[in-house]
């Protein structure tokens, strides 16, 4: 009986002891508590210290999915991409930087043959006293246009249709500064033009490395309506545009504004780099801009000024027909030609005519590339070089057979000017 009383006191007084212990620990150590039960919290702030007011905790921000990256400055040229984000761009003044020291205002005088009717008193009893009469008369006008500068020694790519017909051609620099200018040659087909200014060592513009692609960020500088070193932006909005058949030559297409003497600024990319000379654009109703504007490709535009420069012409290749495209089989379920150029016309001692090649003929392949219409022959056979030897592929009836030729040199049309007449 004693043993069992000494039992119950013993735990007793551990009981007591524990329930002391647990106060304190609530009272002083709450997160001990917390833990010794299982469930973790964030550790309570540290109490404020005397003479310091006590202040909030701070709590952790919510995680955000990441975002695009804003590059501002010189950060903005290069449009890199950071690994998981976009990037935006909020500036493109270093291209512009870049480019807009080699653009420069042109200014053509011009003079232009203008008819108009007056009246003109006659003795014949006949004839009423009075009759109208076609008067032609020489207007002088001037014509605005942009120019880019290439090369140190003062060479200028502009347009043809800025030049043509000028009297005398006045370059402003960029540093203020005007300037004569000499027209070294001129091609109609691909509207452009190039220019040599008795300068040396003049600022030149990057040219970009590789084409412009559809969806490129394009800036065009120049001197719209006399306000020089205006800067457009926009995308390319197509490439390979052929917007004159009877030339074949492809355009950049960009929804950048190119305005009335805009023509021949500088279409760069968003580093500054030349990709295309600025042409012409389709104008709206009301004279004004509708979004769709063209350029020349730089990599065209460079193979035309080192023609222009060492021959003061553009030397083309020539097959020596006129194609049409070839019409649509409707009624034949498994047609024997779905595309291709049907030859309507062979020109005289050209090279279809050496190889046999007969009006009739479809040519569906030239080097082994189909032919899918007319256009396309003509814009391949553009950029080929006299003396160029390929093999075209044509359907005659329900035959196919293959020529070889050597391409010749188109015969000339009055259409390009240049000094030197003969390369």
């Amino acid at each position: 009986m004693k043993n069992l009383a000494r039992l119950i006191q013993f735990v007793a007084q551990y009981v007591t002891l524990g329930l002391a212990l647990a106060f304190v620990i609530s009272l002083f150590a709450p997160q001990w508590g917390a833990r010794l039960r299982g469930s973790p919290q964030e550790p309570a702030p540290a109490t404020a210290t005397q003479g310091e007011s006590a202040k909030p905790a701070a709590t952790k921000p919510a995680a955000q999915p990441p975002g695009p990256v804003v590059a501002f400055g010189p950060g903005g040229r290069t449009n890199a991409v950071q690994p998981g984000t976009g990037s935006i761009t909020a500036s493109y003044s270093t291209a512009v930087e870049a480019a807009s020291p080699a653009v420069v205002s042109i200014f053509v005088n011009k003079i232009e043959q203008q008819t108009r009717q007056v009246p003109v008193r006659i003795d014949n009893p006949n004839l009423p006293p009075v009759v109208l009469a076609n008067v032609v008369t020489n207007v002088p006008t001037q014509n605005l246009g942009s120019g880019v500068i290439v090369s140190p020694d003062g060479y200028v790519l502009t347009n043809h249709h800025v030049v043509e017909r000028a009297t005398n051609i006045s370059v402003g620099m960029p540093d203020g500064r005007s300037m004569p200018a000499k027209v070294i040659g001129s091609d109609k087909e691909t509207d452009l033009a190039v220019l040599k200014l008795d300068v040396w060592n003049v600022a030149t513009i990057p040219i970009a490395a590789r084409p412009a692609v559809v969806g490129d960020i394009v800036l065009a500088i120049g001197n719209p309506f006399g306000l020089d070193k205006t800067v457009t932006m926009g995308i390319v909005s197509a490439v390979g545009r052929i917007i004159h058949p009877e030339t074949g030559e492809d355009f950049i297409q960009t929804d950048a504004a190119i305005n009335s003497g805009n023509s021949g600024g500088a279409l760069v990319n968003a580093h500054g780099e030349l990709v295309g000379i600025n042409s012409d654009t389709l104008p709206s109703a009301n004279g004004g801009n509708v979004g769709i504007s063209f350029a020349i490709p730089v990599e065209r535009a460079k193979k035309v000024l080192d023609q222009i420069i060492r021959y003061g012409r553009v030397i083309r290749a020539w097959i020596g027909v006129t194609c049409r495209d070839a019409p649509m089989q409707s009624g034949d379920p498994m047609p024997v030609v779905t595309g291709g150029a049907v030859v309507v016309e062979v020109a005289a001692d050209s090279p279809a005519t050496k190889a046999g090649l007969q009006i009739g003929d479809v040519i569906t392949r030239l080097d082994e590339q189909w032919v899918p219409n007319a256009l396309a022959l003509r814009n391949r056979e553009t950029h080929l070089a006299p003396g160029t030897k390929v093999s075209v592929t044509v359907q005659r009836g329900d035959k196919q057979l293959h020529f070889d030729m050597e391409l010749a040199e188109r015969p000339q049309a009055p259409a390009q000017t240049g000094p030197n007449a003969n390369p």
